[in-house]
């Protein structure tokens, strides 16, 4: 009988359950973007009858899974996004936490950064932004990440940070804004921070085939047409978070495309 490790099994259990209060809230945001009118104060209420929502209406996946899918009031279905969200952000931090194990600073710091793409990731899908609200803070903690940890590669990821800023600048000023946003633009220096070269040439290469194989299938299951536009950052915030946890097969792409100079 496998017995019960507090340091790494207490660790997932409470990543996983994080995860999914950190999942609840972002659906908050994600629910009142663009103004965050009373993210703090303001009560959550049922977006078909306008009925404010009690403490246990809730909580996080317990909730939707007791009610069915539907409002308590109404009875109205609620979207399966909340839910989405709350698995995802679990999935994330969990895993990370099962890959890494005992808390330490540097998983702190991963862990917020994390949460920052996991929260790129649905607001692109869902408004097609990427907020600089988000945005400039994870900046913040990948340049205190890459400072502190890799203080050897603090050129070289500033460097490959604008050179991908740049091509995308062109292509945004190119395309006036119809194919990608600043705020893939703004994605794009801080997955350079993050990574560094070649990684975060990898990160894109990934992002840009996964992309062009969704939207190939979307065309192909007549859900979308050449025009239809993508959400980039989500794509880009999903590479970037199966580098940080699993870094071995996009380093090995990397490695491949992009020989280390």
């Amino acid at each position: 009988m496998r017995v019960f490790c507090y340091n790494r099994d207490m660790t997932v259990v409470i990543a996983i359950l994080a995860g999914l209060l950190l999942g609840s809230f972002l659906s908050v945001l994600l629910d009142r973007w663009p103004h965050w009118r009373g993210v703090a104060t303001g009560r959550s209420q049922c977006p078909q009858c306008r009925h404010e929502l009690a403490w246990f209406d809730l909580m996080p996946l317990v909730s939707w899974l007791m009610l069915g899918g539907k409002c308590r009031y109404c009875h109205a279905s609620i979207t399966k996004l909340y839910l989405a969200l709350e698995l995802t952000m679990a999935g994330i931090l969990g895993l990370h936490a099962f890959r890494f194990g005992v808390p330490s600073l540097w998983y702190a710091v991963d862990f917020v950064v994390l949460f920052a793409l996991g929260s790129l990731f649905f607001f692109d899908l869902k408004h097609r932004v990427l907020p600089d609200v988000i945005l400039l803070p994870l900046l913040i903690v990948a340049t205190a990440r890459l400072v502190t940890q890799r203080p050897d590669m603090l050129v070289s990821a500033f460097a490959t940070g604008a050179l991908l800023a740049g091509l995308l600048g062109l292509l945004y000023l190119v395309s006036h804004g119809r194919w990608l946003g600043l705020g893939d633009v703004k994605l794009a220096f801080i997955v350079g921070v993050l990574f560094g070269y070649p990684v975060a040439v990898g990160v894109t290469l990934i992002a840009i085939w996964s992309g062009a194989l969704v939207g190939v299938g979307l065309i192909l299951a007549k859900r979308a047409n050449m025009q239809t536009a993508l959400p980039f950052g989500s794509f880009w915030a999903a590479a970037a978070v199966i580098a940080i946890i699993v870094p071995g097969p996009i380093a090995f792409i990397s490695g491949l495309f992009m020989p280390t100079l």
